[in-house]
């Protein structure tokens, strides 16, 4: 059938759940991130990134099992970009509502993407907003288009430090169990292959876990109240075993680059810190 690209604009159902403390904190030990506030007690948050596990179903799994958008293999999927809005921090105990809808689909010659949208709110009030760019492979309808301008970096923008961080050969799995996205691909080194990659690769959002704790510590000394907004681009494929140097800059705002060993860049973003 082929991805509809006349589908842009559906809304889906509004869905409640309910995060609780054991799920946040296993989600801060798969990202290896120790900081207290993730632990339970009274002053419990989650940990920024968290805000995908309640929200993954409405946010990447209800669109690919949507039989109108035409998805003929979820497996052809790629996580292209991430963005989160934080009003403030999830906590555990509360029901959340979420409202999902289907903001683009779009044609990029060989492939195709989608961008969803997720408001989470708590008794009326907001309490993050979530966007997230999938990438269909080989879904687009194959004609010429035009390249992307490449973004580039603030000219005035200074290097403020560097982060070291390490994926462990048992991350995915860790990710998997904690986020809910059992996505063979990061688990599954033939089924990854099969699919054209190299082998399996960890989960785009496991990596930015991972370097998100070190990144706040450093930017907002640890604490997740302060985080307003961040975006991220993955731009390349993280296997287990990898060793990843982060950069960061400030400019006009705090800009961040994760790298392999090998030099090759495997996500950028923004992150915007009250008083960082």
């Amino acid at each position: 059938m082929g991805i509809n690209f006349d589908l842009a604009g559906k809304v889906y159902d509004t869905v409640r759940t309910t995060p609780t403390a054991a799920q946040i904190e296993a989600y801060a030990r798969a990202a290896g991130d120790d900081n207290p506030r993730y632990a339970a007690g009274p002053r419990q948050v989650a940990p920024p990134v968290f805000a995908v596990v309640p929200a993954f179903p409405s946010l990447i799994g209800g669109p690919v099992a949507d039989p109108d958008l035409g998805l003929d293999d979820p497996l052809a999927i790629l996580h292209g970009e991430q963005a989160f809005v934080f009003h403030r921090p999830l906590r555990p105990g509360e029901e959340l509502t979420l409202a999902p809808a289907l903001e683009r689909v779009e044609d990029k010659g060989r492939h195709a993407l989608f961008v969803t949208r997720v408001a989470i709110g708590h008794r009326g009030e907001p309490v993050a907003d979530l966007a997230a760019t999938i990438v269909v492979r080989g879904g687009g309808s194959g004609r010429p288009r035009p390249p992307s301008e490449p973004t580039a970096p603030a000219v005035d923008r200074r290097h403020r430090f560097d982060v070291a961080s390490r994926v462990d050969e048992d991350m995915p799995q860790r990710y998997a169990a904690a986020s809910g996205d059992h996505n063979p691909i990061h688990l599954d080194d033939g089924v990854a292959r099969a699919v054209g990659l190299p082998g399996r690769i960890n989960h785009g959002l496991g990596t930015l876990a991972l370097v998100a704790g070190p990144l706040l510590d450093r930017l907002a000394g640890g604490d997740p109240e302060r985080l307003r907004a961040m975006r991220v681009r993955f731009t390349g494929m993280v296997f287990p075993g990898d060793d990843l140097t982060t950069s960061v800059w400030s400019g006009a705002a705090v800009e961040f680059e994760t790298r392999r060993d090998d030099g090759s860049t495997v996500m950028s973003g923004t992150m915007e810190v009250e008083g960082g």
